[in-house]
Parts: structure tokens; C-alpha cells; sequence
């Protein structure tokens, strides 16, 4: 099976090296990801400048793996490896795309900012199987025990079903004593003033992202009430966002 590795941490990130060390022996690994930190980058492309591409030797120095370092956005990186440096070729596609693991959860509401996300949803809209795996910040567990957790699952994951699969993964600060694998539903996270105004040296106001979370009113089976409690959690995703039940006796009719 041949595993494309993304992320949006950048392809120096932890989180990258330990997927590639926990599975370049039993897989056929390669990695396309962005150059630079992208996080928060959702599902963006880039259009209209070039994107460029270099070979990262460092993994492909110490694993023997194929890697590229795209200058780009996560979905970028997907997309030109499958579509570019493939050549839009099906036949040539991994079987499986894992974007991850990202340094820090990817819950509830994060699920619609998240570049690790877009990473994992550009494989699957290429109708390939996709994972978005994500480790909580300031975590007991290290990237290389999510790695090897996650390289143990991976056949049972892979068989659920018969169709593509786009799962949304998280890892919790620590494990509970006994921990499980549990699906959940999306839950709902905010985050509590998020916009710090500061004052340049030459007198310009700017702002920094530095919100604290806020999870309240989460149900027992939400991703956000299960991860917190030491458990892993598995959000099945999907493309379609528009609302189908509103649709459900409107489609096709005249307002």
C-alpha cells in the first residue's frame, strides 16, 4: 500500500517524521507538505503565482522516502503532488492519504479552519481514503506514541468500508487509564478573545491570534467531551455542506 503523508505544520514538522518512521518500513511512504507553517489555512489553493517545489532530503536521507517541500498552502501540497508532479494519473495515486500528525487537537469547530483537514479532504475529494490525525498541545503523549497507535489501527480503519473513508482523528493530552477509540460527533469550540491589538514600532495597529478555548455545552459523545476525557476520537467526514434536510422536499422546486 503506498500512504501519502501531508500535514500543515510544514515538512520539518515532529509530527511527519514519526508517521514516516512507523510506517516506511511496512508501506511504500511518501510526503509532499508545505514548506512553512500553514496552519488555520483551511481548504485554500493558490492561484495565479507559482508554487514551488524542492525535494526535502532530510527524510528521504534518513528513511528513504520520497519527500517534497511544496511552497504552498496543505491542500496545495496534495493537490500538486496527485494533479503535478503525477500528472493527474488515478492509477498512480497511494492508496491512502494521512495529513498529520498535526501539533495540536482539530475539534469541533477547528474541523472548518483546519489546514491538516484540508490536506486530508483534498485526498479524498481524488476519491482517495484520508485521515486528518491531530495530537492536543502541551501533550503527555508523544508524536511517535500516536504514530505507532495509529500504525497498529490502521487495518482495521482501513477495513470499515468498502467505500473511501475521510475520518477526522484526535489524541488527547493523556490517556485515560483505559483509553479507547471512540466515534464521536462534532462538537462546538470557541475561543475567548481571540484578537490581541498591539501597536507597531512605527506606530500601526495590528493584531495576534492568541484566544483561549472555550468548550461548554459539548454532549458526552462529542469529539471535544471525549478527547478531553483521555480517549481517542474518530469524526467521520463528508464534502457535501449544504443542508440536505432543508432540501429534502425543496430540491428542484421554484421559491
Amino acid at each position: 500500500m503506498k500512504i501519502l503523508i501531508s500535514n500543515d505544520d510544514g515538512v520539518q514538522s515532529p509530527g511527519i517524521e514519526a508517521l514516516v518512521k512507523a510506517l516506511h518500513k511496512d508501506y511504500e511512504v511518501v510526503v509532499s507538505a508545505p514548506a512553512t507553517q500553514q496552519s488555520a489555512k483551511a481548504h485554500a489553493i493558490t492561484v495565479g503565482q507559482p508554487i514551488y517545489v524542492d525535494k526535502y532530503q532530510p527524510l528521504a536521507d534518513a528513511y528513504g522516502v520520497e519527500a517534497y517541500s511544496v511552497f504552498g498552502t496543505p491542500a496545495d501540497s496534495v493537490k500538486l503532488y496527485l494533479e503535478g508532479l503525477l500528472g493527474h494519473k488515478p492509477k498512480k495515486y497511494p492508496d491512502l492519504v494521512i495529513s498529520g500528525i498535526n501539533n495540536g487537537s482539530n475539534l469541533g469547530t477547528d474541523l472548518i479552519y483546519s489546514g491538516t483537514v484540508g490536506a486530508a479532504r483534498e485526498g479524498y475529494i481524488h476519491k482517495i481514503s484520508s485521515l486528518a490525525v491531530s495530537l492536543d498541545y502541551n501533550a503527555s503523549i508523544t508524536f511517535d506514541m500516536v504514530a505507532q497507535e495509529l500504525a497498529k489501527k490502521l487495518p482495521e480503519l482501513l477495513a470499515l468500508s468498502k467505500d473511501k473513508i475521510f475520518f477526522n482523528i484526535n489524541f488527547p493530552k493523556a490517556f485515560h487509564e483505559d483509553f479507547k477509540w471512540h466515534w464521536a460527533r462534532q462538537g462546538v469550540r470557541d475561543y475567548e478573545n481571540a484578537y490581541i491589538p498591539r501597536t507597531s514600532e512605527d506606530g500601526r495597529m495590528y493584531f495576534m491570534v492568541e484566544g483561549d478555548i472555550i468548550d461548554e455545552g459539548n454532549t458526552p459523545d462529542a469529539d471535544i467531551t471525549l478527547c478531553n476525557s483521555g480517549h481517542i476520537t474518530i469524526t467521520p467526514m463528508r464534502l457535501s455542506v449544504a443542508d440536505c434536510l432543508f432540501l429534502r422536499d425543496l430540491a428542484g422546486k421554484v421559491l
